[in-house]
């Protein structure tokens, strides 16, 4: 940003004293980042979408639907703009691919210019670029290399359609030369809280909380196979209470106590979902898959679908409360 200097100094005598006066700083009202950037003014905002898990990418692999979460908004009094997005498998939960990317005029050539950082899956990558406004479209031509120097090239336009819907399309895209698929995804803006309540933690906060409570989450749903009530002491909390399928309420206590006489061949969590709403607060949704034989040594099969709710407490996630609904 260029600042304007004047400086002066006023020597007069008044009353046989000397004064010396100084003014530094004067700022212009518009600087020539936030005129360039002028054009982004309609985009900022939160942005979701849904669309096909696609490949190409080191990190990324074809199948299934994933769930967009993207954000613009300004930095520096609008002088700059960050782009973040967030995608996830939208049957599990898991991380499909996030990043970031920093708008901004460079000062040297006068042009707009684009970096960012992020993760394909589990694979670590950075990126430049150039960037172009032009009307209602952000047009972002990258240079990309992964932590395991992948190099890739890839074209990015964002295009507004109007004033509640985003599309964003890649073209031209080469991973190591290769050709890669072309493809378009369609983004709606939030117009209130996200139901991931996004704006309470960072992304990348909520990103660690959601890895972490399904890391524990996973032991819990094999217990019926690992017997590990440990597991359960430890991330049930002391007033934790849940409600069975058939409407009974388990204190903790009550619940480590629960005898069951069925042998189990699997058991697992299925369409895992976390909801940060806070550093300290997230509630989780899924199905949990059971299959074995009951006491009479009749085999059985059965799915439920169970919400529970997080709480930190002293840094240490625990749930405080549950419920079960039998799906078959």
């Amino acid at each position: 940003m260029k600042i304007k200097l004047d400086k002066f100094i006023i020597v007069f005598v008044l009353f046989g004293f000397f004064a010396v006066q100084t003014t530094i700083a004067q700022t212009p009202n518009t600087s020539p980042a936030q005129e360039a950037l002028k054009g982004m003014r309609s985009f900022i905002g939160n942005w979701e979408g849904e669309s096909d898990a696609f490949g190409g990418f080191e990190g990324l692999k074809e199948g299934g639907k994933i769930l967009w979460t993207t954000r613009f908004r300004w930095l520096q009094s609008k002088a700059t703009v960050e782009f973040t997005n967030q995608t996830k498998y939208k049957d599990t939960g898991k991380r499909f691919n996030s990043g970031s990317q920093i708008m901004s005029l460079d000062a040297a050539t006068g042009k707009l210019r684009t970096i960012g950082y992020g993760h394909d899956g589990s694979v670590y990558w950075s990126n430049t670029g150039s960037m172009e406004i032009e009307g209602k479209s952000i047009t972002l031509i990258i240079n990309e290399i992964t932590i395991n120097k992948t190099k890739s090239k890839y074209t990015v336009k964002f295009t507004k359609e109007s004033p509640k819907i985003l599309s964003l399309q890649l073209t031209d895209a080469f991973v190591d030369g290769k050709k890669q698929k072309d493809w378009k995804v369609k983004l709606h803006r939030i117009t209130k809280s996200p139901p991931t309540t996004q704006s309470a933690v960072s992304a990348d906060e909520a990103e660690k909380i959601t890895e972490e409570l399904t890391q524990l989450s996973i032991p819990w749903g094999k217990v019926p196979l690992t017997k590990n009530t440990d597991h359960l002491k430890r991330i049930w909390a002391d007033d934790f209470s849940y409600i069975m399928p058939d409407g009974t309420v388990y204190d903790k206590r009550a619940f480590l106590d629960f005898d069951d006489n069925n042998t189990y061949t699997s058991s697992g969590n299925t369409a895992f979902k976390v909801r940060v709403y806070s550093k300290n607060f997230a509630v989780t949704t899924g199905d949990m898959s059971t299959a074995g034989k009951d006491k009479d040594g009749k085999p059985f099969s059965r799915k439920s679908r169970f919400t529970n709710v997080w709480v930190r407490k002293s840094g240490k996630w625990q749930v405080v409360a549950g419920h079960a609904s039998w799906l078959e």
